[in-house]
């Protein structure tokens, strides 16, 4: 059985890495930030057949980067629901408070 300690410590690493998630799923939707994703931003640099090809994959690629945002996110709440199980139960753990 694990100390109150060790059950601390990973409670605390869980929080960490939590944070870590969060931090980085806020950031992801700023990947593209500044690249053209409509049809009149990207005439400048395609046309035709190949301006459609592109907006498809920007426009997949977004929608790939919303679901790893929330699958982050969730996995963020996921962890501070464990670090919180982790703390109930070094509380319980028998030895110095």
């Amino acid at each position: 059985m694990p100390t109150r300690d060790q059950l601390l410590r990973a409670a605390a690493d869980k929080e960490s890495l939590a944070a870590a998630f969060q931090r980085y799923a806020r950031a992801l939707p700023e990947a593209f930030e500044g690249i053209p994703s409509g049809p009149v931003e990207c005439e400048p640099y395609w046309r035709g057949p190949a301006a459609q090809r592109y907006l498809t994959q920007v426009l997949r690629l977004r929608r790939e980067l919303d679901d790893l945002e929330d699958a982050c996110l969730a996995t963020a709440e996921n962890l501070r629901r464990r670090a919180r199980r982790l703390r109930e139960d070094a509380a319980r753990a028998p030895g110095p408070r």
